[in-house]
């Protein structure tokens, strides 16, 4: 894939897949540094345990190694052919750290220390391990057909007057090493209503596969024709190209067309040789998501434990202050857009929050008469959002990301804001950057909606997981007990 304006398109886009392969082999690799040293002791000495004066050698040129293999970017840019697999690179990487190795052991005297037949033995036990279970590895996948599915997944959603888009992304698959795995070519103007209906469950079946990049070649008209289905698409945690004609007002917002940025800086980049505008890239790239899910699991059952009194606590005055169940499930609009029933205390009465009803109500609002008193208390200190944890070990949410929304308030919301859907490009969270910046509770003005959408929209474009603690810390202090909370 070519470049333009410095945008290097061929290194940018992994599958989520290869990711895993390749920290995979990075953790492989540092097995076998481990190991390779007690295998030269055994060769050497005839004894399995390593001499405490060879332990710094060892650890100097694994350190060399990865040093070597991060700078050729080995674990970046993986060739998955079993006759390779990046055999030529560890090679380069073990010989220069080794040869790094002696020469500072030759200025600072140090040589004579060091047993080289030892040292000999080690680094052909490193080379013929790390080489050996790289092919091996690499056959594996081949023989499978794994190494054909790990390639980026690219689906096509396309105008009939822009076919040559498809065509031309379709032809260079094989030479570009990736997979189209979908293509939806929307119906013409007299085509009937049913291939609208159509399109629409096609669309839904695309959202719920999640490719890597999703590539929007569409005329003016059809974005017209189809703008109540398109915008939702930008909630799919995919990069978004869109086919664009190379001038620098394609860059620019057009209000004739429907917006698919979500928030971040669009830039020019050039697939197939056609140039495309990147309006989204994968939130969470790279080992963002496990890292995120790890964090979730970790401290979601951490503070399942500590706040397993005030649960306790919160459920015997639910049940004494008023009859009914302590929980109940709020239909609400979680990751891509999919419907998930969160869990919270119930802090009104029971026959103004059934759970099969709840979707309907409308935003609590100050005042509400279908609060009870130990629901306000509740509500104020926001001790009923933390069954919501339940929600978190299951997957459903995170710890921190963009508040989930009511089910009814969806249409409102997407009104207001052209960039709406693509806070659902992450799990929803317990608590997010809108709320410590104070934009929680009831949501009656534009602003309110506008201000909530841009936090939760920069938290997703600038996540890391010290963003996530310092959230969950300033929640501790802003975010439980807060003036908008009724």
């Amino acid at each position: 894939m070519g470049d333009l304006g410095g945008n290097n398109y061929s290194g940018h886009v992994y599958g989520r897949k290869r990711i895993i392969v390749r920290d995979l082999i990075f953790t492989s690799d540092i097995i076998v540094f481990f190991a390779s040293p007690f295998f030269a002791s055994l060769f050497r000495f005839d004894r399995f345990f390593v001499p405490e004066n060879f332990y710094l050698p060892s650890i100097l040129v694994s350190v060399m190694y990865f040093a070597f293999m991060i700078s050729m970017r080995s674990y970046t840019r993986i060739d998955l052919s079993f006759l390779r697999v990046g055999v030529v690179r560890l090679t380069i990487s073990l010989i220069s750290a080794y040869a790094l190795f002696f020469s500072l052991s030759y200025f600072m005297r140090s040589s004579e220390e060091i047993s080289r037949l030892w040292m000999g033995y080690n680094f052909i036990t490193c080379i013929l391990l790390l080489s050996s279970y790289r092919f091996v590895f690499g056959y594996i996948l081949h023989k499978t057909g794994v190494a054909a599915k790990l390639r980026p997944a690219f689906s096509i959603i396309y105008s009939g007057s822009h076919r040559n888009v498809m065509d031309a992304i379709v032809t260079s698959k094989d030479t570009y090493r990736i997979n189209v795995d979908k293509c939806i070519e929307l119906p013409n103007l007299n085509d009937s209503k049913d291939n609208e209906k159509k399109v629409a469950s096609e669309l839904a079946l695309l959202r719920k596969s999640v490719p890597d990049v999703l590539i929007l070649a569409l005329s003016d008209k059809d974005r017209r024709r189809f703008s109540s289905l398109l915008p939702a698409i930008s909630a799919m945690p995919s990069e978004i190209l869109e086919f664009s004609f190379l001038t620098a007002d394609a860059l620019q917002s057009d209000q004739d067309k429907i917006n698919m940025n979500s928030g971040q800086p669009r830039e020019w980049v050039v697939v197939a040789g056609l140039p495309f505008v990147r309006s989204a890239e994968q939130p969470l790239s790279g080992r963002g998501w496990w890292i995120k899910r790890l964090e979730d699991i970790i401290l979601g059952i951490f503070l399942m434990i500590l706040f397993s009194p005030v649960m306790i606590f919160a459920a015997i005055g639910v049940k004494l202050t008023s009859p009914g169940p302590v929980l109940y499930r709020q239909l609400r609009h979680g990751f891509n857009g999919q419907e998930i029933r969160v869990f919270k205390f119930r802090s009104m009465y029971a026959e103004c929050c059934d759970p099969e009803a709840v979707g309907e109500l409308s935003q609590v609002r100050k005042g509400d008469p279908r609060v009870t008193r130990f629901g306000l208390f509740l509500r104020r200190t926001s001790l009923d959002e933390l069954p919501q944890l339940f929600n978190v070990l299951r997957g459903e949410m995170s710890l921190v990301g963009p508040r989930p929304h009511a089910t009814n308030q969806y249409a409102r919301y997407q009104g207001k804001v052209n960039t709406y859907f693509s806070r659902h490009r992450v799990r929803p969270g317990i608590t997010g950057w809108a709320q410590i910046n104070g934009w929680r509770g009831e949501t009656d003005t534009d602003e309110k909606i506008q201000q909530r959408i841009a936090c939760d929209l920069y938290y997703i474009s600038h996540w890391s997981i010290w963003f996530d603690i310092r959230i969950l810390f300033l929640t501790l202090f802003l975010g439980f007990a807060n003036k908008n909370a009724f």
